[in-house]
Order: structure tokens, then sequence, then C-alpha cells
């Protein structure tokens, strides 16, 4: 039996590439040092975009974190009053809308005769513009409230979740208390 060989991969192929003159490979121009400087600024600055905002306790030289999430309540067109005064910290993430709430304290507040709600000392969800969903430590009662959000100019909707059964309740922005 007779088997023919590829060519390509026989030693005669493999003498023939490698007898081949390589080819000289382009120099890399040189860089001049300050555009370095400045591009890695550049990236310093858009990896800083990214990277998620932090309020801490108020102090020398520190913003006041109820100022700072309220003025990103208001960026986010939700009302600035369901800010409590006690916030201690929060990160937010831009890029994720991730964010999380350090209050100094959990408390209760009585919205209406009927809505009495309770916020934990930590609160997260996901921010973005006109909503803030996927809540948690936030309850009224034994029912959780899931999200709030801009339902049309100057009235935003609480939606909350008890089991399978969900409701949502609208108020007008003036309605709100102000927070403990």
């Amino acid at each position: 039996m007779y088997i023919k060989k590829d060519p390509e991969k026989s030693g005669e192929a493999k003498a023939k590439k490698t007898a081949q003159p390589e080819l000289e490979k382009p120099k890399k121009p040189a860089v001049d040092a300050r555009l370095v400087a400045s591009s890695t600024k550049g990236m310093a600055k858009a990896e800083t975009a990214q990277e998620p905002k932090r309020a801490q306790p108020e102090g020398p030289g520190q913003e006041d974190p109820v100022a700072a999430l309220r003025a990103l309540f208001a960026q986010m067109d939700l009302p600035q009053k369901l800010v409590p005064t006690n916030v201690q910290s929060y990160n937010y993430n831009p890029a994720t809308g991730s964010l999380v709430v350090q209050l100094k304290s959990s408390f209760s507040k009585q919205f209406d005769a009927e809505n009495t709600v309770t916020f934990e000392k930590e609160i997260s969800g996901v921010l973005r513009k006109g909503s803030l969903t996927g809540i948690t430590g936030i309850k009224r009662g034994s029912a959780s409230i899931i999200s709030i959000s801009r339902s049309r100019p100057g009235v935003f909707a609480i939606t909350g979740k008890l089991g399978p059964i969900s409701k949502t309740v609208e108020f007008k922005d003036e309605s709100v208390p102000e927070m403990p």
C-alpha cells in the first residue's frame, strides 16, 4: 500500500519556507514623552468618570452627603425630599446605576394616614433618570417598596410588593413630608 505525502507537510516544504529571507519588521516611531503624559492623563480622567461617586460624612473639606444625594436625585428627576437627613454616606456608580445609601440609624416616617414607611440602615437600588428600582431596605408594614418612579411632571409613583401582589400609589412632589 502506497500513501502519497502532502508536499506542504513534508520536510522539503518546511526547508523551502525557512530558506526564504525574513522581511525586516518596521520599527516603531519614537514617541514624544509629552504625548504619553497627556494621553495617560486622558485615560485617568476616563477611568475616574466610570468610578463610583462616594460621599462620606461631612467634615473639613468634604461635601455634605445629604446635599450631594439630593442634588443627584434632582439630576435624576426624583423628589429631593425623598432623601433622609440622616444619610451617613452613599455610593453611586453611574455606569451601572447602582446606589447604596448608609443611614446613621433606621427610622419610620408617616406619609399619610395609611402609609407609614420604615427605612433600614442600608438602602440600595438602581438609580436611573426618573426611577429608583430594585429597592431593598424600605418597607411599609410587611410589604417592600420596590420602586419609585416619575409617572408625570410633578407626580411620582411608589410601587410596593407583598408576596405576589404589588400595588402602585401616586404622590404629588409637594405632598412628600420632610424626612428626619
